[in-house]
């Protein structure tokens, strides 16, 4: 009897594992629901000096996918507030101020340089204006 007490244990183990690494796993998809909508630029900042704001908009995508302009690619919430672009080598990772506002700060050129989006309002689409 003792010698399938092992690999029972063994089973056991990993079914318990795979089960905890599907939770996991599952986890973001409700972060990413509440990051989904259109963020605009509402500020730059390059070496402590504000600049007119010319960023396009970034689209957030509640599969976990983003876009902005041609730029497409996937994001992960790290720690519940810190957001990763896959494809956005120049910015790094943004930190997230609740699900309004999307603030990456980088360094281009040895500045230090910061972009502030903020999510575009958008109406439910069963409101009527009287």
């Amino acid at each position: 009897m003792r010698e399938y007490s092992r690999p029972v244990f063994q089973l056991s183990s990993l079914v318990c594992l795979g089960t905890l690494a599907m939770v996991m796993s599952a986890t973001p998809a409700r972060a990413q629901d509440s990051l989904s909508g259109t963020y605009t630029c509402v500020s730059v900042e390059i070496a402590g000096k504000a600049h007119r704001c010319k960023a396009p908009s970034l689209e957030m995508n509640s599969d976990g996918s983003y876009q902005i302009l041609a730029e497409r690619g996937t994001y992960e919430i790290l720690k519940g507030h810190w957001l990763v672009l896959s494809d956005a080598k120049h910015h790094g990772r943004a930190r997230l101020e609740g699900s309004k506002q999307i603030i990456f700060e980088f360094f281009s050129g040895g500045k230090k340089s910061r972009i502030t989006y903020r999510r575009k309002y958008e109406r439910p689409p069963a409101w009527v204006s009287s």
